[in-house]
Protein backbone atom coordinates (compact mmCIF):
# COMPACT_ATOMS: atom_id res chain seq x y z
CA UNK A 1 0.00 0.00 0.00
CA UNK A 2 1.34 3.35 -0.71
CA UNK A 3 2.31 5.30 1.56
CA UNK A 4 2.54 9.49 1.78
CA UNK A 5 6.03 10.76 2.63
CA UNK A 6 6.60 14.45 3.31
CA UNK A 7 9.88 16.28 1.92
CA UNK A 8 11.66 19.56 1.50
CA UNK A 9 13.83 20.26 -1.67
CA UNK A 10 14.34 24.17 -2.42
CA UNK A 11 12.52 25.42 0.99
CA UNK A 12 9.14 23.61 -0.60
CA UNK A 13 7.48 20.95 1.10
CA UNK A 14 6.47 18.18 -1.05
CA UNK A 15 3.89 15.41 -0.38
CA UNK A 16 4.86 12.46 -2.21
CA UNK A 17 3.45 8.75 -2.37
CA UNK A 18 6.13 5.90 -2.07
CA UNK A 19 6.03 2.06 -1.40
CA UNK A 20 5.99 1.11 2.08
CA UNK A 21 9.16 1.60 3.98
CA UNK A 22 11.14 3.36 1.00
CA UNK A 23 9.92 6.81 3.35
CA UNK A 24 13.62 7.23 5.10
CA UNK A 25 15.21 6.71 1.50
CA UNK A 26 13.09 9.12 -0.39
CA UNK A 27 13.74 11.57 2.48
CA UNK A 28 17.07 10.75 1.90
CA UNK A 29 16.84 11.36 -1.83
CA UNK A 30 15.51 14.50 -1.12
CA UNK A 31 17.72 15.77 1.08
CA UNK A 32 20.27 15.04 -1.58
CA UNK A 33 18.60 16.87 -3.96
CA UNK A 34 18.20 19.92 -1.67
CA UNK A 35 21.74 20.12 -0.90
CA UNK A 36 22.35 20.38 -4.89
CA UNK A 37 20.15 23.17 -5.11
CA UNK A 38 21.36 24.59 -2.12
CA UNK A 39 25.02 24.54 -3.17
CA UNK A 40 23.79 25.97 -7.04
CA UNK A 41 21.76 29.01 -4.51
CA UNK A 42 25.17 29.85 -3.00
CA UNK A 43 27.16 29.70 -6.20
CA UNK A 44 24.71 31.35 -8.40
CA UNK A 45 22.61 34.05 -5.67
CA UNK A 46 19.66 35.53 -7.45
CA UNK A 47 18.77 32.86 -9.85
CA UNK A 48 15.48 31.81 -9.99
CA UNK A 49 14.36 28.50 -8.69
CA UNK A 50 12.92 26.94 -11.35
CA UNK A 51 16.62 26.82 -12.96
CA UNK A 52 18.39 25.95 -10.01
CA UNK A 53 16.07 22.28 -9.94
CA UNK A 54 17.13 22.41 -13.53
CA UNK A 55 20.54 22.75 -12.87
CA UNK A 56 20.26 20.46 -9.68
CA UNK A 57 18.78 17.83 -12.01
CA UNK A 58 21.37 18.22 -14.60
CA UNK A 59 23.80 17.72 -12.27
CA UNK A 60 22.51 14.64 -10.55
CA UNK A 61 22.05 13.11 -14.03
CA UNK A 62 25.61 13.66 -14.44
CA UNK A 63 26.61 11.83 -11.45
CA UNK A 64 24.40 9.19 -12.56
CA UNK A 65 25.95 8.60 -15.87
CA UNK A 66 29.09 8.98 -14.50
CA UNK A 67 28.31 6.18 -11.65
CA UNK A 68 26.86 3.49 -14.56
CA UNK A 69 29.72 3.98 -16.60
CA UNK A 70 32.16 3.57 -13.49
CA UNK A 71 30.30 0.91 -12.60
CA UNK A 72 30.32 -0.55 -16.45
CA UNK A 73 34.27 -0.31 -16.27
CA UNK A 74 33.99 -2.55 -13.03
CA UNK A 75 32.14 -5.04 -14.43
CA UNK A 76 34.28 -5.16 -17.75
CA UNK A 77 37.43 -5.03 -15.51
CA UNK A 78 36.23 -8.44 -13.30
CA UNK A 79 34.85 -9.91 -16.56
CA UNK A 80 38.55 -9.39 -17.62
CA UNK A 81 40.21 -11.00 -14.92
CA UNK A 82 37.94 -13.94 -14.56
CA UNK A 83 39.12 -14.70 -18.16
CA UNK A 84 42.52 -13.72 -17.21
CA UNK A 85 42.09 -16.14 -13.97
CA UNK A 86 40.57 -18.99 -16.10
CA UNK A 87 43.24 -18.80 -18.64
CA UNK A 88 45.61 -18.83 -16.07
CA UNK A 89 44.34 -22.05 -14.03
CA UNK A 90 44.11 -24.20 -17.81
CA UNK A 91 48.07 -23.12 -18.31
CA UNK A 92 49.11 -24.58 -14.88
CA UNK A 93 46.79 -27.28 -15.66
CA UNK A 94 48.61 -27.94 -18.64
CA UNK A 95 52.33 -26.81 -16.72
CA UNK A 96 51.22 -29.45 -14.02
CA UNK A 97 49.85 -32.37 -16.69
CA UNK A 98 52.58 -32.06 -18.96
CA UNK A 99 55.25 -32.45 -15.69
CA UNK A 100 53.21 -35.25 -14.60
CA UNK A 101 53.45 -37.15 -17.84
CA UNK A 102 57.22 -36.60 -18.17
CA UNK A 103 57.67 -37.79 -14.71
CA UNK A 104 55.59 -40.97 -15.27
CA UNK A 105 57.63 -41.78 -18.31
CA UNK A 106 60.93 -41.74 -16.36
CA UNK A 107 59.70 -44.03 -14.09
CA UNK A 108 58.50 -46.09 -16.47
CA UNK A 109 61.49 -46.16 -18.27
CA UNK A 110 63.39 -46.61 -14.79
CA UNK A 111 61.53 -49.43 -14.15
Amino acid sequence: MPREVSIQIANRTYELACGEGEEGRVQELAAYVDEKVNELRRQMPGTPEVKLLVFAALLLAEESREARGIAKAAENARASATDNAETLATALEDLITARVDKMSRKMSGAA
